[in-house]
C-alpha cells in the first residue's frame, strides 16, 4: 500500500515559567455574532494559545493558554464589547498542553 501523507510530529514544547490554561464556559449572546472570532483576536497577539467552539445549547467553550495576566485581560475584553452579552462564566484550570502552539476556533 501506498503512503501518500506522512504523520506529521508532534513537537513537546517548552512553556515560559508562569503558563497556565483554564477552560471558560459562556452563557448570554455568544453565538452567530461572531463571539468566537473575538476570543480568537485577543488572545493571538497575546500569544495565547487554546480554542473557542460553540456547544449545542447555545454557550461556548474556550479554552486559553497563557500568562495569566494577559488571560484575565481577554475576559475583560470580551465583556466590553458591544455586541456580545455575557450573562453568566464558568472557568476551571486545566492542564497545560505542551503541544499547541496556535489558537483555534473549533467547529
Amino acid at each position: 500500500m501506498f503512503r501518500l501523507f506522512k504523520k506529521k510530529e508532534k513537537i513537546k514544547r517548552e512553556l515560559p515559567p508562569g503558563t497556565i490554561r483554564k477552560e471558560f464556559h459562556f452563557e448570554g449572546n455568544v453565538q452567530n455574532i461572531g463571539f468566537r472570532f473575538e476570543v480568537q483576536s485577543h488572545a493571538k497577539p497575546l500569544g495565547i494559545t487554546g480554542y473557542a467552539k460553540n456547544n449545542d445549547d447555545g454557550s461556548v467553550t474556550a479554552q486559553l493558554q497563557g500568562k495569566p495576566n494577559d488571560i484575565h485581560k481577554v475576559i475583560l475584553e470580551l465583556q466590553n464589547i458591544d455586541h456580545i452579552q455575557i450573562d453568566f462564566i464558568s472557568e476551571k484550570d486545566i492542564p497545560l498542553d505542551y503541544y499547541e502552539n496556535d489558537f483555534y476556533i473549533l467547529y
